[in-house]
């Protein structure tokens, strides 16, 4: 429930979780943190600051970027749903979910890319979306193995978004691509260590 205050405009845990496209459980985390402003109320219900939630936001022109798949991802849909893991997800539910984490995790990906610095806060997120992979995964009773062979199967299309997606700089000499590439690698361990994390989250 939306509350207004002196101080602003203040949303409940699921209003902020939705519109940051993360699970009430990592923006509890954040709140506990100190990373998004946030305060509870008499009841013990947790209310986030609206303008704060609304910066943390991916940018629009990037939102816009993913809102459907873009053409130069190099997935051969024919032999995505081959895939065993595939046929398990969709069969539980999750296929629509994860496409809906792969679109959050390419919006981060753009942003990282196009960051001068080394953010460490795309990389925790990056490995937050890959916790709710490997944990939707895990409830669609597909196996570890299955699981990262999904991974590695969509971090090579991944990869290939670095070039062809306006909104991202294009490498000027064979220095600045190795860089790139580096910052990719980077970001999509943090993907590989998190789903990994997920996974094994159900086994405590």
């Amino acid at each position: 429930m939306t509350t207004h205050e002196d101080s602003g405009v203040w949303l409940s845990l699921r209003e902020a979780s939705q519109q940051l496209g993360v699970n009430t459980s990592t923006l509890r985390r954040w709140g506990d943190e100190g990373r998004v402003p946030m305060r509870k109320t008499l009841g013990g219900h947790r209310r986030f600051q609206a303008s704060a939630v609304e910066q943390l936001r991916p940018k629009q022109e990037t939102a816009a970027l993913v809102a459907a798949p873009h053409p130069t991802w190099g997935v051969d849909e024919r032999e995505l749903v081959r895939q065993q893991w595939h046929a398990k997800l969709a069969i539980h539910g999750g296929a629509e979910r994860m496409r809906g984490l792969g679109q959050r995790l390419l919006g981060l990906l753009i942003q990282y890319i196009n960051r001068r610095d080394d953010d460490g806060r795309f990389l925790l997120e990056a490995g937050e979306v890959g916790r709710s992979y490997g944990a939707g995964a895990r409830a669609s009773d597909i196996s570890l193995h299955s699981t990262v062979e999904a991974f590695l199967f969509f971090r090579g299309a991944f990869s290939q978004l670095a070039l062809p997606i306006p909104g991202i700089a294009q490498p000027t000499d064979l220095d600045a691509a190795a860089a790139l590439h580096g910052r990719i690698d980077r970001f999509m361990d943090a993907v590989l260590l998190g789903l990994i994390e997920g996974y094994q989250a159900g086994d405590v």
